[in-house]
């Protein structure tokens, strides 16, 4: 299935920011269709007003929210591709510029007709949650608005759950395992944070306040733990938007391997044109 977490990253104290780690793997009876799967996406929230021609063509507001899923890959992507288009063009004569809550509300009545045709034809194939995250220009907070199946009548429906104004040590998990993995992430976050802590930690090459991103990482690298695999992504979501990070690591020799859902960008990849790819990578 999947494993995402996303939580309140303070290492930066003045510039706190929502991190994001998942894995890549696409499964399916225990076997695996897609290593190097995108759970993962910006969604860009594009508003226009009237220029002086009388059209709207006068680009007002452009701001970008993470968007990432579990469960059936062919809803989540889909309703992804579908939601682009639609909130990349929104119109307002008077400059409105939507509230995170405003999408999120428009993102959940979308999935929500999306989940509505699926789940009588697909049965448990339609098992679907997702998220909506990043930061809210409108209230200045960091949130993220959780999207899953809940039974009430003996029906499901698509549920709508806020995490407005998430702070330190908060998170939000998607995906397999639950209970297991939320507490593995809640251990990790509640892990002592003195001088000394965090020295012992950057040492092992493991930051506290990154702690999520290595409990994803230790799942995937565990065998034991089938449904969680492929490759680490990660992102950040802040007041510039969200943006995916390539991953560094050194080869044999020691100079620098960038590769994105475990595909090593090769000199073919590394460029397009001129125009570098990937910028920022993590370590």
């Amino acid at each position: 299935m999947t494993a995402i977490v996303i939580w309140c990253n303070h290492e930066i104290a003045e510039k706190p920011a929502l991190w994001l780690a998942a894995d890549s793997l696409v499964s399916s009876g225990g076997s695996k269709l897609i290593g190097d799967a995108a759970k993962v996406f910006a969604l860009p929230v594009i508003c226009r007003s009237p220029g002086e021609n009388g059209f709207f063509t006068e680009r007002y507001y452009d701001h970008t929210y993470g968007y990432c899923f579990a469960g059936d890959t062919l809803l989540g992507q889909n309703a992804y591709l579908s939601l682009v288009p639609l909130l990349s063009n929104l119109f307002s004569s008077t400059s409105y510029i939507p509230s995170l809550a405003d999408v999120a509300r428009y993102v959940h009545t979308y999935l929500s007709h999306t989940y509505d045709d699926c789940k009588v034809g697909r049965a448990n194939n339609a098992a679907l949650e997702a998220a909506l995250f990043g930061h809210c220009s409108i209230t200045n907070t960091l949130s993220a608005y959780h999207f899953f199946p809940k039974k009430e009548n003996d029906v499901f429906r698509m549920t709508l759950k806020p995490y407005e104004n998430m702070q330190e040590r908060q998170f939000l998990y998607l995906g397999d395992l639950k209970p297991h993995m939320c507490s593995q992430i809640k251990e990790a976050l509640a892990t002592d944070s003195t001088p000394m802590a965090e020295w012992e930690a950057r040492s092992k090459g493991r930051r506290l306040s990154r702690a999520p991103r290595y409990v994803i990482q230790d799942h995937i690298n565990d065998e034991s733990f089938p449904s969680i695999g492929g490759a680490l992504q990660l992102g950040i979501a802040d007041r510039f938007g969200f943006r995916a990070f390539p991953l560094c690591k050194p080869d044999v020799n020691g100079l620098a391997i960038i590769s994105y859902l475990g595909r090593e960008l090769t000199q073919d990849l590394q460029y397009v044109g001129r125009a570098l790819v990937g910028g920022e990578a993590m370590a």
